[in-house]
């Protein structure tokens, strides 16, 4: 064949290639016009809105961590089932969207292709953005998907069909329907206007897919469920914050199906309401910390007792931790010990510790107690003694509050350098005479720091709930001196921390607070010097509960002469919900005796309880002094009427005056008159009420006391704030 011809069919060949390849390409876009392919999304999109996988399946294809997919699964989810074929609840004939007054719930079946067999409802939120996520599966294909979620503001039934909620005005309906058996996708919001009878639904623009919402379906050929038919499934992510529906805080979802695409199309299967709110994840908490009956820490010596034999945090104390639904626990004790051979810094019949870590689905909440026992504990050759050291802290976190308590701590027969110690006051310091012990020595008793934490004010998500408390029953600091080695001795250590996530919420929160504090007596005889204070019991702003309970209360320890009193008991409590702040505060005390001189008292009482109440709410807040009691008073040998009005002020000839029963509300100063006192505010409120407050005036008095010296028996205070969310 010569050059000339083969050069002529090269030609015709490569002509004839582009005539094929532009048919091909104008049969495909033919092919594509008639499939309705050009501008439909392709049915798997990607996992772009709310770290989702969008895929057409359930499984987390993508492993831990970010995107999620149903099999994670999503937080804060709400399942649906629903019956199959007969005897599943539909719509009756003629039930119309837009006509809910009209509905009729009867039992039969729906078409196959609009019977729900199942289905979810997630919100996720993730930084300051919430998403909705929703999903179906159906009893057949044979046509086209046509589902809704509607989002019920009200638990109230319907007027004609008491199983679903009554329609209210501003209702919305999450839709998604296909086309083309599952190649086109429209995902569509909708609010009503109207009311439980009759209105209309407004669309509203959602935008195209890809951008705040994405949607898929099981279909071919890469998007299949095994067990599931091919179209039967779908999915749908929906960026709530970024879309009109934006603060979106329904009481109950359930869903439907309709006929066809159009929102006003005949009514067909049903599914019964279900709650939707944002859950506990208790699977995220955590509780742990340790205990030791005793610690020695001095040049040559090191000594934790017990001994943690299966330790956890690498601690020598006996410890417990807790991460997710579950419990950890563990204790330890050592008998007769000395410390060193000669036991010349501690000696102890029994050294007990023991902690525990819980956290539980129901209630669910993070909860730590350890817990400190010394018996018959002797340190430094009796500069301090005690039949019994006992340290408590346990925190509590759950996910919308938090707080801590030392409760079940005591000493029994407790003496140090000499002196008794009856009742212990948190955090009572006893300092060491220099020359004998070295300058800074000092006694620590009942030493507490506790904490808590929040979520930042407005913060709707990812914050933690937090708390902390460490109890020391004893510590005593030596520097040393001359033949007295410096030393560290600690005596029943107890360690507790919890933490909880924070409970998704639908709306940003209210600010709230509360704080409270009780004692039962509080002497000052010298106002350069810090006043001596019993049973003081206080709460964090979290709430929380703190007791003391005391046998007898004297100021001075030894004599009594300030004041005396028998049985008296002291408390603070306090919580906060979803709707309202609360404290409660108490100090009771019986036969007191205040400034005694012989067998006479200066101020007598059979019984004084002092109370504050505070409650704050959306409502306003207010404090009362519900059970406050002042009964058999005497001032001066005179005996008094019972429960004196608030502010009653009595003079003491050469020494002052006493206030009876005085209150005042937080911000403002103790009334100059008699009478009651209203404790009131739009967020906040506080009270204060002393039963006794004494106040020496004269500066030469025949009791010796300096001017300015004030004595308090039976103190209560609380207050709550609530500021409602903008």
């Amino acid at each position: 064949m010569s050059k000339s011809i083969r050069f002529l069919l090269r030609g015709v060949q490569g002509r004839h290639r582009d005539a094929m390849h532009w048919s091909l390409v104008v049969r495909g876009f033919l092919l594509m016009v008639l499939v309705g392919a050009i501008a439909v999304p392709a049915a798997f999109a990607g996992s772009s809105v709310g770290n989702f996988e969008i895929d057409g399946n359930k499984a987390d294809d993508s492993g831990p961590g970010d995107p999620i997919d149903w099999a994670t699964p999503p937080p804060n989810l709400t399942t649906f089932t629903d019956t199959s074929g007969q005897g599943d609840d539909i719509f009756g004939q003629g039930s119309k969207e837009l006509e809910p007054g009209g509905w009729q719930c009867v039992t039969g079946s729906a078409p196959s292709k609009d019977d729900i067999v199942n289905g979810n409802i997630s919100i996720r939120t993730i930084g300051k953005k919430r998403f909705m996520f929703v999903n179906y599966q159906r009893a057949g294909v044979q046509g086209d998907a046509h589902i809704d979620w509607e989002l019920s503001q009200s638990n109230e039934t319907g007027p004609s069909c008491p199983a679903l909620p009554k329609r209210t005005d501003g209702d919305v309906a999450v839709t998604f329907d296909t086309e083309l058996g599952g190649k086109k996708i429209i995902v569509r919001a909708f609010k009503w206007a109207g009311d439980s009878i009759s209105g209309t639904f407004n669309e509203l623009p959602l935008g195209s897919q890809g951008g705040i919402w994405d949607g898929a379906v099981n279909i071919p050929p890469s998007l299949t469920i095994p067990g599931v038919e091919n179209g039967a499934f779908g999915e749908a992510a929906l960026n709530i914050t970024d879309s009109p529906l934006n603060a979106l805080c329904p009481a109950a979802v359930y869903m439907k199906t309709r006929a066809s695409t159009s929102i006003t199309s005949a009514l067909k299967d049903r599914t019964a309401p279900q709650p939707i709110g944002f859950k506990d994840r208790p699977d995220l908490a955590k509780a742990h910390d340790s205990a030791f009956g005793a610690r020695v820490q001095m040049l040559g010596i090191n000594t934790t007792l017990p001994v943690d034999d299966d330790n956890h945090r690498g601690t020598p104390a006996v410890d417990s931790s807790q991460s997710g639904v579950g419990s950890d626990s563990d204790d330890e004790q050592v008998l007769e010990v000395k410390i060193p051979a000669s036991g010349d810094i501690l000696s102890a019949g029994v050294l007990r510790a023991s902690s525990t870590s819980p956290i539980t689905d129901a209630p669910a909440q993070a909860k730590h107690t350890s817990v400190a026992e010394a018996v018959n504990v002797n340190v430094l050759n009796g500069l301090v003694k005690a039949d019994l050291v006992r340290g408590v802290a346990t925190t509590t976190a759950s996910g919308t509050t938090s707080s801590f308590s030392s409760i079940g701590s005591t000493f029994e027969n407790l003496v140090v350098n000499g002196v008794a110690q009856d009742d212990v006051t948190p955090d009572t310091r006893i300092d060491l005479p220099a020359a004998l012990f070295g300058a800074g020595s000092f006694v620590m008793l009942y030493e507490r720091v506790g904490s808590t934490s929040t979520p930042a004010p407005g913060q709707i998500s990812g914050g933690t709930f937090a708390a902390d408390l460490t109890v020391n029953m004893i510590r005593v600091h030596v520097t040393g001196i001359a033949l007295v080695p410096a030393v560290d001795v600690i005596v029943s250590n107890a360690v507790a921390h919890s933490d909880f996530p924070q409970r998704e919420l639908c709306d940003v929160p209210p600010e709230q607070t509360v704080s409270g504090h009780a004692f039962i007596a509080s002497a000052t005889t010298d106002p350069s010097l810090l006043p001596t204070t019993l049973g003081f019991v206080s709460i964090p702003p979290t709430g929380g509960l703190d007791h003391q309970d005391l046998n007898e209360a004297t100021i001075p320890a030894d004599d009594g002469s300030t004041l005396s009193a028998g049985v008296s008991v002291s408390e603070s409590s306090g919580g906060l919900t979803a709707t309202e702040s609360e404290a409660s505060s108490f100090a009771g005390v019986t036969d007191v005796c205040v400034l005694s001189s012989g067998v006479t008292c200066t101020v007598g009482a059979q019984l004084l309880r002092a109370q504050s109440n505070s409650l704050a709410n959306a409502g306003g807040a207010s404090s009362n002094d519900t059970g406050t009691q002042l009964l058999n008073v005497t001032v001066a040998g005179i005996t008094q009427s019972d429960n004196a009005p608030p502010n009653t002020v009595i003079p003491l000839d050469g020494l002052g005056f006493v206030t009876l029963n005085e209150q005042y509300c937080d911000g403002q100063p103790v009334p100059t008159t008699p009478g009651p006192v209203s404790c009131t505010g739009a967020t906040s409120s506080g009270r204060t009420v002393r039963a006794i407050h004494l106040v020496v005036t004269v500066p030469d008095n025949p009791l010796g006391l300096k001017a300015g010296a004030e004595i308090i028996v039976s103190e209560a205070h609380s207050d709550a704030t609530f500021v409602p969310s903008p």
